[in-house]
């Protein structure tokens, strides 16, 4: 069957509406014209194209099989199908596709390069490292694969030689802000001032780069910079820490709230416009617990890590936001002995019940017990009575899975302990799909900060949605967050929230 295709002046202007970003329209005249030219493989192509603009992967993956049905070697609709899958979240089946289209076209740079992102995002970074590396020999002078390595080589925990890669970025595209922003990010725990400079270069050089100022505002939480910055983030971090704190005493209401409104006041007089993806305010310590290597082994093989049965943790369901915020004030003063990390946070998970909870975690369940009754006193002197503190194990999604591993015996061993054979899955998960903890991590820095008051903002949004009549209080009349603020609205059908 012969390939049939309309005039080329045609196919170039239904290609230009793609490249415009005008995916409807090229999708809808690509199909029409495949009526007439059925085994146009250009037109299937920009179909296949339009249909993952319009992220439609399952329709843009049968125009590409169709354009592989006609041309069976035709790399570039493998290569595509490997875009679409991935953007899919199949990972195997796209690495597969770009297996498939490198062998027909070996020095096909662009396939090596993505396989590299999908065996990143599975996991299997030293497979990563040999696709960048292929794709480098193919086109050497890519500074985005130098940025992508450099970030493997950080996870990895080889610092000197990510900075490397990201310096390599550099030489061949002396603006690329990307790298900058991935120099700050592996400078912070060892060179925080470094860091911040490059961290402040990434946006001297792209101004709206959300990444680096996401970076930025959640660095200052662990540093405050001794020279001099313009940089609008610092200064109104600077001018948030300024703030007088609450440090004794109870908290009331006009104090909880006068404390964020104040803080929203130094953002707008700055006219900083600037969003967080965080939902919970972090106060932490130097030992970076590997939570996510904890969960991708839950998530992946469905056991529960050794690490976590020796994991406690004190939780407090606060009934409404400004109960929350002091929770929160309480939390960022607390003096324990071994600084525990604590948060304070708006529940999403939609298989977790609860609205507002703050979390302290324990390595034991002597320590969680200590916590939890001197926090008790702590929380009756500053709010008033009303929020007991609570003693749970690990990771709420574990129960689900595993309804014995909830149950707490404080005079003995408990229900649920580690099962040995598990052993071997974690040695093997480990070597397979390793995922490093933080070294040198850098405590958090007690006071209010930048990025408390941005996430605040965003737990408002939630308290409207479930109809918290205390949010009323706080006097933020924009919705900043309308995913949250619909996620919040959609947990009460699931959920009762009492005031």
């Amino acid at each position: 069957m012969k390939n049939q295709d309309p005039s080329q002046e045609l196919l170039q202007s239904i290609f230009s509406l793609y490249t415009h970003g005008k995916f409807q329209q090229a999708l809808t005249e690509s199909s029409q014209m495949l009526k007439k030219f059925p085994n146009s493989i250009n037109l299937l192509n920009i179909a296949g194209a339009s249909n993952s603009g319009l992220m439609q992967f399952d329709s843009a993956i049968k125009n590409y099989e169709q354009v592989l049905s006609i041309n069976p070697l035709y790399a570039e609709a493998l290569y595509n199908m490997g875009i679409a899958l991935k953007c899919k979240g199949d990972l195997e089946m796209a690495i597969h596709s770009y297996k498939e289209a490198i062998k027909i076209k070996p020095n096909y740079a662009e396939a090596h390069f993505n396989m590299g992102n999908a065996l990143k995002d599975k996991g299997e970074l030293d497979l990563a490292l040999i696709s960048y590396n292929e794709a480098l020999k193919i086109k050497p002078k890519n500074a985005g694969i130098y940025n992508n390595m450099g970030n493997i080589l950080k996870d990895k925990g080889d610092l000197e030689m990510a900075i490397e890669h990201f310096k390599k970025a550099l030489k061949i595209e002396p603006e690329n802000a990307n790298a900058y922003n991935n120099i700050g990010n592996a400078l912070k725990n060892i060179n925080p001032e470094v860091a911040l400079v490059n961290f402040n270069q990434a946006l001297k050089i792209k101004p709206g780069f959300a990444k680096a100022k996401s970076n930025m505002v959640n660095f200052l939480t662990t540093f405050t910079p001794k020279k001099e910055n313009l940089n609008l983030i610092v200064l109104v971090n600077e001018e948030i820490r300024k703030i007088n704190h609450i440090t004794s005493g109870v908290i009331s209401d006009e104090q909880a709230v006068g404390l964020f409104s104040k803080s929203v006041s130094c953002i707008n007089s700055f006219g900083l416009n600037i969003k967080t993806q965080l939902s919970q305010a972090y106060r932490r310590n130097s030992v970076d617990l590997n939570c996510r290597r904890h969960k991708s082994i839950f998530n992946r093989h469905k056991i529960i890590p050794k690490f976590c049965f020796n994991c406690y943790k004190v939780q407090i369901e606060p009934k409404s936001i400004i109960e929350l915020i002091k929770l929160f004030i309480i939390f960022d003063q607390l003096k324990l002995n071994k600084n525990n990390t604590r948060k304070c946070n708006v529940e999403l998970r939609p298989e977790i019940s609860g609205f507002y909870k703050g979390l302290i975690y324990c390595s034991d369940l002597q320590q969680a017990n200590q916590i939890a009754e001197y926090l008790d006193k702590i929380i009756v002197q500053r709010i008033g009575s009303g929020l007991t503190p609570k003693i749970k194990r690990g990771c709420s999604e574990y129960a689900i899975s595993f309804p014995d591993y909830k149950e707490i015996n404080n005079s003995g061993a408990q229900l649920m302990s580690y099962i040995e054979d598990w052993k071997v899955i974690e040695e093997v998960h480990d070597r397979e799909k390793p995922i490093y903890a933080e070294k040198g991590r850098r405590e958090s820095l007690s006071g209010l900060n930048l990025s408390d008051i941005l996430v605040i903002q965003k737990w408002i949004d939630y308290a409207k949605g479930i109809g918290d009549p205390t949010v009323d209080l706080l006097n933020q009349n924009t919705i900043y967050y309308p995913v949250i603020y619909n996620k919040a609205k959609e947990r009460l059908d699931k959920f009762n929230y009492i005031y």
